[in-house]
């Protein structure tokens, strides 16, 4: 791109040509131009919704020789195709894609000899369309996977970063590894909680023992080179078969090791991987609950997650010449540069409100006592009067769709038990975007419960005329939120913060539109009161009245 474009001139690029843009589009869009043309190799856009910053990001895609826009969900990449189909190329992981030869990419994409064989593949196609592609949208996992672990994808010019203000938590789930004891003790015939069964080590033991886990992974290394080298040596002494022969009638041979051999050194790469960062003591061990382990389920995990994601995600980010970070909510620019890694002094910031009236998406707080933490009777937010508050509210709004945010899964169901006469939805797991896409096409007045609802969802008009905070949402206190807790409170509460925000931004999406917000949660006053420089003016001047306990 020429930086020295006039206003008129990058409004060739507009992505919506059916539309003129907004006046707040045409102000934003120059000044993020200006500061590319003195030199910010990063730009932060804090915009509301209502702004359109999809249209921003995609048209300054389109001013760009090459570009990859990220979204932190498949659901939000098909919500830019929607509108963007015709300037967009889309990439997803290989287990989207059909597969012609076994039924799922996942079993056959890894293996070259499949990748030769395979050549309709769907996968394989519409990658190298990505490859050829001016502007990629795909998602975080897939550009980590595909241009940090195995570089198999270029750095381009511009990469535009959507739901920034969750890049160092989307990062921390993709450095984290783990062993699946029902998956080894399958493949490799090794439990890898024996010693708690056995009860010659406590979970204690475990989670400060790195060496016992150093020991299973060389156990699995030298397992995988025995069957690699096994498979190798089959394969020299089966018939010969030339390229040309096996491509021209592939079906007369297996394919099984191959497949085979490909997978286990996959694996071998992995035990590798976790060994050496145990060795370095730069891993946090995350077990689950001893009762879990003795009650012998097998589908449980050794989870390894890195103290620190700083090398990971400049990895990510060097994918971009130059990068822009788009987000509803940032909290706080020098804590993102710091958590992120990011030079506040290459860094230009843009905050911009969002339009909507103040009075078309009120919060309400009214407090029925603390949720977090134990009682005597079990957690807190096994609360009669909270779920008499619940039924409050649902009666109130008995003919319209709403949601409720919980903090967990186990509060969604535990809630929906207390509630069975009201039409209450679980959303979560593996079934979400059937289930969110089933409630958007109801025609009555469900009402949609979980703990993954907080960002990435649009409901529009009818579809949440109200929402409702059961539990303030701090995060889940595993080892490694506990570790950064540790050496950074703040950094906990920004996290509470950031989540509670992008909950409230979920009802209103265009200036038509109204949905009211209530926080039962009397933690809220504490978060409010000493956090209050996290939460943006749209949100603040929404609370209706002085926070009382």
């Amino acid at each position: 791109m020429d930086s020295n474009n006039s206003t008129l001139e990058w409004m060739l690029h507009w992505s919506l040509p059916k539309y003129s843009p907004r006046n707040s589009q045409v102000r934003l869009i120059n000044e993020i131009n200006v500061a590319i043309k003195k030199g910010f190799k990063n730009i932060i856009l804090e915009a509301g919704t209502g702004i359109g910053k999809s249209a921003i990001a995609t048209t300054l895609a389109n001013m760009y020789d090459d570009s990859y826009i990220l979204t932190m969900t498949k659901q939000l990449q098909e919500q830019y195709l929607d509108d963007f189909e015709e300037i967009l190329v889309e990439i997803k992981g290989r287990g989207n894609y059909k597969c012609n030869y076994k039924g799922s990419c996942d079993f056959c994409i890894k293996a070259e000899y499949n990748l030769r064989r395979c050549c309709d593949c769907e996968f394989r196609i519409a990658f190298k369309e990505a490859q050829k592609a001016k502007n990629v949208i795909t998602n975080y996992d897939f550009l980590y996977y595909g241009g940090v672990v195995n570089p198999i994808l270029d750095s381009r010019e511009l990469l535009i970063l959507d739901e920034a203000h969750n890049l160092e938590r989307k990062m921390l789930m993709l450095s984290s590894s783990e062993l699946n004891r029902e998956y080894i003790s399958t493949k490799f015939g090794i439990d890898i909680f024996e010693p708690v069964m056995h009860f010659t080590k406590s979970i204690y033991d475990l989670k400060r023992n790195p060496e016992y886990w150093i020991g299973i992974c060389n156990d699995l290394i030298r397992e995988c080179k025995k069957r690699i080298k096994k498979i190798e040596g089959d394969a020299n002494k089966s018939v010969q078969v030339s390229l040309d022969e096996f491509e021209s009638n592939p079906s007369k041979y297996s394919d099984f090791d191959y497949v085979e051999k490909q997978n286990l050194e996959q694996d071998l790469k992995t035990f590798v991987e976790i060994s050496l960062g145990l060795s370095s003591k730069d891993l946090i061990i995350d077990l689950p609950d001893k009762d879990i382990i003795l009650d012998n389920k097998m589908d449980i995990s050794a989870e390894f997650k890195p103290f620190s994601v700083v090398d990971d995600t400049q990895n990510l980010l060097s994918l971009g010449n130059i990068r822009i970070f788009l987000t509803g909510t940032l909290g706080s620019k020098d804590k993102f540069c710091k958590w992120n890694n990011i030079d506040p002094d290459e860094t230009h910031y843009i905050y911009e409100k969002s339009p909507f009236d103040v009075a078309k998406r009120p919060i309400y707080i009214d407090f029925v006592g603390r949720m977090s933490g134990n009682g005597r009777r079990g957690p807190k937010w096994k609360n009669k009067r909270a779920i008499d508050k619940v039924k409050e509210l649902l009666d109130k709004h008995e003919n319209e769709k709403g949601v409720i945010h919980t903090s967990s899964n186990e509060q969604a169901f535990w809630i929906i038990n207390q509630l069975k006469d009201y039409p209450l939805v679980f959303v979560g797991g593996e079934n979400r975007n059937a289930v969110l896409k089933k409630f958007s096409l109801s025609k009555g007045n469900s009402v949609l419960i979980g703990a993954s609802i907080k960002d990435g969802v649009d409901f529009k008009g009818d579809l949440c005329r109200f929402q409702i905070i059961y539990k303030i949402p701090y995060p889940q206190l595993n080892e490694q939120v506990k570790y950064r807790r540790e050496i950074d409170p703040k950094w906990f509460y920004y996290q509470t913060v950031m989540a509670l925000m992008q909950a409230y931004g979920r009802g209103i999406r265009d200036e038509d539109d109204w949905c009211v917000m209530y926080i039962i949660d009397s933690s809220f006053k504490e978060l409010f009161e000493y956090n209050r420089g996290f939460f943006n003016e749209y949100f603040t001047e929404a609370v209706q009245k002085e926070v009382k306990g």
